[in-house]
């Protein structure tokens, strides 16, 4: 991942100025210690017919040796694709940037989490599962 420049365009899209808008975030979450526990991410869409779909990453936390659990849902707000399979594709595309993002600085998962913000990816809080593709009623 390269270096951005305070004087940079902020890679969260805002059109600010990195020092004005997310640095001092992002040196906060350098600071802080992040959760202990497993997790493991898995790339998918979100959105459905007619809205379009978005590029997203849900992230499953570890409970016990063989339970997992959602933890959050990361989504890309600012690609909205036709169909599912190419949102899942650049989904899985920015995973693995974030991956090699992680192992080329030491296996820190804060590089990991950069990685992913400065593509552009959002929490939502409020995200329900679809387990099965061939529902007919979105609601």
């Amino acid at each position: 991942m390269d270096k951005i420049r305070r004087n940079s365009p902020c890679p969260c899209g805002s059109g600010k100025k990195y020092k004005r808008c997310c640095e001092e975030k992002e040196a906060e979450l350098r600071r802080r210690e992040l959760p202990s526990g497993r997790f493991r991410y898995e790339p998918g869409s979100y959105g459905g017919p007619n809205r379009g779909y978005m590029p997203s990453i849900l992230c499953y936390k570890e409970i016990s040796p063989d339970a997992w659990t959602e933890h959050f849902c990361l989504v890309k707000p600012d690609v909205v694709l036709s169909d599912e399979d190419s949102a899942t594709a650049m989904a899985e595309e920015h995973l693995a940037a974030a991956r090699r993002s992680q192992d080329d600085g030491g296996g820190n998962p804060k590089d990991f989490a950069l990685s992913l913000r400065h593509e552009g990816y959002k929490s939502v809080s409020d995200y329900r599962i679809v387990r099965d593709n061939n529902l007919h009623n979105p609601n």
